[in-house]
């Protein structure tokens, strides 16, 4: 099968025509790829990481139909549209190629209401996003009501596509949410229901100074899902924090840890271990994205959780994915995602 392969770090992408087609085990799924999203992931294993062996095909935002079911398969059957995170850095797993294997218990089924091309915008934002709140922020998986007595979120990063999938679990969820993001985007995060922006253009003081006159300190927890200010971050749940009341901090960066702070608990997510095995904590993140999917999936499909705008670049096959990667380094964040299409249904 074709795929775009990735010889070394900081080697070269290229076409290759000879790919072995993948075959599913057990509890797998073999996936015609239709269309992946693209994601600064990417770019860390370019460099290396999240890889498992040399040459490789990566991509993990999954959209596609299935072809093949494992013997204990029950969930999906030939032709459901299926997509999700694909596990990063696998042979047979990368979304730059005609066939991927997914996880059953670790993919969603597509709804009616969602294409392929919107559902390549969902699975890696929405899972990071769940890890977070779920998982890190210990926020309830119930749907509630908001009112003017509830407590804010701080969301970080608001923009991309972990923080707009973030935004919706947070009102989802009966929060307040207090966003932070470049002017450009404040209309499309009011959009998807932030009840406060501000800008992270401005100087730290003048944002703490935002934080403070918007929430009265009526927040405890705080997602930066920008992996740029955990220091920012952690100074504002210390300083302005409600008192006396534990307090929850939950990251994307993975690489630059924050400096700990009394009475702060801290939260990596870690979405780069789907679909491993080896450790307690692989197991645990495992365990959590599969008892989230189920209630993802039914948020999806009544439409109140909405996939992301998105932009496709080219026009249909894999080797577009080439053109995709070279828009990827030059695009400038405009509340998009960035999709290539690799077949038709």
């Amino acid at each position: 099968m074709k795929g775009i392969s990735l010889d070394k770090p900081g080697g070269e992408y290229s076409l290759i025509e000879t790919i072995e087609k993948p075959v599913p085990g057990k509890k797998q799924v073999l996936v015609k790829s239709l269309v992946t999203g693209l994601n600064p992931v990417e770019g860390f294993q370019y460099q290396g990481l999240l890889v498992d062996s040399w040459p490789i095909v990566v991509g993990c935002d999954a959209s596609g139909t299935v072809v093949e079911v494992g013997d204990e398969v029950t969930k999906f059957k030939k032709g459901d549209g299926a997509f999700s995170c694909s596990r990063l850095g696998a042979p047979g797993r990368g979304t730059f190629q005609e066939y991927l294997l997914l996880d059953e218990a670790l993919a969603f089924k597509r709804p009616a209401n969602v294409i392929p091309e919107e559902a390549a915008t969902i699975g890696v934002g929405l899972l990071t996003a769940s890890l977070a709140f779920f998982s890190g922020l210990k926020i309830p998986f119930e749907p509630r009501e908001v009112n003017s007595s509830v407590e804010w979120v701080l969301i970080l990063g608001a923009a991309g596509a972990v923080g707009q999938f973030a935004i919706q679990l947070a009102k989802l969820c009966g929060y307040k949410v207090l966003a932070f993001c470049s002017p450009q985007n404040n209309e499309l995060i009011k959009k998807l229901g932030a009840d406060s922006v501000l800008s992270h253009k401005d100087p730290p003081e003048e944002q703490l100074k935002g934080v403070e006159s918007i929430t009265k300190s009526n927040f405890s927890r705080i997602f930066d899902a920008s992996a740029m200010a955990g220091e920012f971050s952690m100074q504002a749940l210390a300083e302005l924090g409600e008192k006396n009341k534990p307090k929850y901090f939950a990251t994307t960066n993975d690489w630059a840890p924050v400096t700990p702070r009394e009475g702060i608990d801290v939260y990596i997510v870690e979405l780069g271990e789907i679909g491993k095995s080896g450790n307690t904590n692989t197991e645990s993140v495992n365990g959590d994205i599969e008892s989230f999917i189920p209630k993802l999936e039914t948020l999806i499909a009544s439409g109140a959780i909405k996939p992301m705008g998105y932009e496709q670049v080219g026009d249909v096959g894999v080797e577009e994915v080439l053109k995709g990667l070279d828009a990827f380094k030059t695009r400038k964040s405009d509340g998009k995602k960035l999709i290539v299409k690799l077949a038709t249904e």
